[in-house]
């Protein structure tokens, strides 16, 4: 009788792709501030996004490193945004005119591109304004919470409190272009800085498991101001927004109130950030408002019903079954 050979953990650790080796034994214990350690010995080109790699202060660049994917390395070729790619980052509510709410939750959504390409990667920190170039000490401004387990992960460099939310084993596998999601609670009213600073790094990988292969590497600095509006809206809570059932089916109901006549929409958003439907837009009167909608024919999954009335924006997390 033949007898199967198990695989050895050599073995077990080299995936497919060119952000895609992990070591089955790597460290994965949470430190305190939420976000996960692991140890840099364990890295490999495709184990996943690297901490410290988003052109920080302080940090050794963004991804495009001699050593990385290095494009931008002597002399494997251009350097970041060089390339015919692109990375962008967009946000349920709107980061409009780039202000944001504090203590406002955001479903951030990172989009890599590039024609032609299979597989995807990012890279991206929200610091506070302190000008810090010290790597190692906490200046993460918010809080960035996983929303996706299976292709985004938080990995503090070293133990520390500067947090990335990176692309996890694997990265993005689609072609043409890919995007990550999480969510990113803005710091709250006391925020002693005036901005926040974000700072991204996407990539287009060929896939040859190599580093110093000339990968496409594109990145973004963000800069964010206060939207003073915002947080009196967001304090006094104006419209208590309800929604139900929970989870709902084929119909949604939807009930806020509103202290004067105002323009309302109401918009239902994948994860994705795309908008799936538009459940209302119009003017309505004061008062009490209550609505029930019909969600039927759309697939099943977790959506986000953004209500903006005015200035004020309010948004829930819903799941359609």
């Amino acid at each position: 009788m033949k007898t199967k050979k198990l695989l050895s953990p050599v073995t077990l650790a080299i995936l497919i792709g060119g952000i895609a080796i992990t070591s089955a034994f790597r460290p994965n214990t949470p430190d305190g501030s939420g976000c996960q350690i692991y140890s840099s010995s364990n890295n490999f080109k495709g184990e996943g996004g690297q901490a410290s790699s988003c052109g920080s202060p302080g940090e050794l660049g963004t991804c495009s490193r001699s050593g990385c994917h290095a494009s931008g390395a002597i002399p494997a070729g251009l350097p970041d945004n060089t390339g015919p790619g692109s990375v962008t980052l967009t946000a349920v509510p709107a980061l409009t005119g780039n202000q944001f709410i504090p203590g406002q939750v955001y479903n951030i959504t990172v989009t890599v591109a590039q024609t032609g390409i299979k597989r995807f990667g990012f890279g991206c920190e929200i610091l506070d304004n302190s000008g810090s170039t010290n790597g190692h000490i906490n200046n993460t401004a918010g809080t960035i919470t996983v929303t996706d387990h299976v292709n985004t992960r938080t990995w503090c460099a070293y133990g520390t409190g500067r947090c990335s939310m990176t692309h996890d084993t694997n990265g993005g596998f689609a072609l043409n272009t890919y995007s990550f999601h999480f969510n990113w609670t803005a710091p709250s009213a006391a925020y002693v800085y005036d901005s926040v600073n974000i700072y991204l790094c996407g990539n287009a990988c060929n896939n040859n498991l190599k580093a110093d292969s000339a990968d496409d590497v594109y990145s973004k600095h963000i800069i964010l101001t206060k939207n003073l509006t915002g947080i009196a809206n967001l304090q006094a809570n104006t419209l208590g927004l309800n929604i139900y059932p929970v989870p709902a089916s084929r119909q949604l109901t939807v009930s806020f109130s509103l202290p004067e006549e105002n323009k309302v929409t109401a918009r239902l958003y994948a994860i994705d950030g795309k908008m799936v439907k538009e459940l209302e837009n119009g003017t309505i009167a004061g008062g009490n408002f209550s609505q029930t909608y019909s969600i039927d024919g759309i697939a099943k999954g977790m959506y986000f019903l953004n209500v903006t009335a005015g200035t004020t924006v309010e948004t829930k997390k819903i799941i359609i079954e």
